[in-house]
């Protein structure tokens, strides 16, 4: 089946689970436009919603952090562990569980070209490389806050060169490193760093708590948006962000006001005018959406997006 097919099934089973009473009940509203899909991670489950907030597609998951539409239509996330999921199905097709798991074994997971997984290991300090049967292939260890601490990696990416860039929460900075483990870019930011990533023009985008900032390829900072700075609207800590090709930033909140005023999940253009919000008044299941990826209308990765 090629993939638009593929998309296609998904998506007709996806809305078969949508058009249900107990789905709408659980799902909530967006508030704006918002012109395709967006695939999300609630409080203890991964969610596919339309552009109307309703859940299309949802998946029980412990305190899920990444997530990731693939273009083999399949959805991986991590949520200690990295498990990719068949919607059609709903049956995991494949998984990899750190061996260390105090504190937490991974808040991020990245599906490579090659097919193998990039994981962030925040338990052990390290980024591992998994292919299909489980087996790591390649691993870097990184300074640690300490062993087995909440507070040593959040989200981790491999670049188009071959570096990885990682979110070192504890000690509120993202690094670049090169697969050698040698550093050739830092910045240090104002609070927690739990997303960052890489521009087409060499810029970092890093999401932390209160704050969006950009740095140039020197880390001057070159743009920022705060928390407050939507007059009226109430957010919780900035967690998971996308960057769209138009350059609007898309993020996730851990604590996520869901009330009339707040947001789970929303959209800001360069200008930060608010594109559109998610909100969820009638359940606390999407308290904590700390991943996003907003998708086209078919459900698929945005152009230049698409992952094995």
């Amino acid at each position: 089946m090629n993939q638009s097919l593929r998309f296609a099934a998904t998506l007709a089973l996806a809305l078969s689970f949508g058009s249900t009473p107990a789905a709408r009940a659980e799902g909530g509203a967006i508030h704006g436009t918002l012109t395709g899909h967006v695939l999300a991670t609630g409080g203890g489950r991964v969610l596919l919603l339309d552009k109307t907030g309703t859940i299309l597609w949802q998946h029980k998951g412990r305190n899920c952090s990444d997530i990731w539409m693939l273009g083999n239509g399949n959805v991986l996330h991590a949520d200690n562990n990295v498990t990719e999921i068949d919607p059609k199905t709903d049956q995991v097709v494949w998984s990899y569980k750190p061996e260390q798991q105090k504190g937490g074994g991974t808040f991020s997971c990245q599906r490579l070209e090659n097919g193998n997984t990039m994981v962030g290991e925040n338990s052990a300090g390290r980024i591992v490389e998994v292919d299909r049967n489980g087996t790591v292939v390649f691993e870097l260890k990184l300074p640690l806050m300490q062993p087995g601490s909440h507070n040593n990696l959040r989200m981790v990416r491999k670049l188009k060169d071959g570096n990885y860039l990682v979110c070192h929460k504890g000690k509120s900075l993202v690094r670049e490193y090169t697969p050698k483990g040698d550093v050739v870019f830092e910045v240090k930011v104002s609070d927690i760093p739990f997303s960052a990533v890489r521009l087409d023009n060499g810029n970092t985008v890093v999401g932390h708590i209160n704050n969006v900032t950009e740095f140039d390829k020197t880390g001057n900072e070159v743009w920022r948006f705060n928390k407050n700075s939507l007059k009226g609207l109430e957010i919780g800590m900035i967690c998971g962000i996308h960057v769209q090709p138009n350059g609007n930033v898309v993020m996730g909140f851990y604590r996520a006001v869901q009330k009339e005023n707040g947001a789970g999940l929303l959209e800001i253009t360069r200008d930060q005018e608010l594109v559109w919000r998610y909100v969820n008044t009638s359940a606390r299941t999407d308290r904590n959406m700390m991943g996003v990826q907003l998708l086209d209308g078919n459900g698929a990765p945005l152009p230049g997006e698409v992952i094995r």
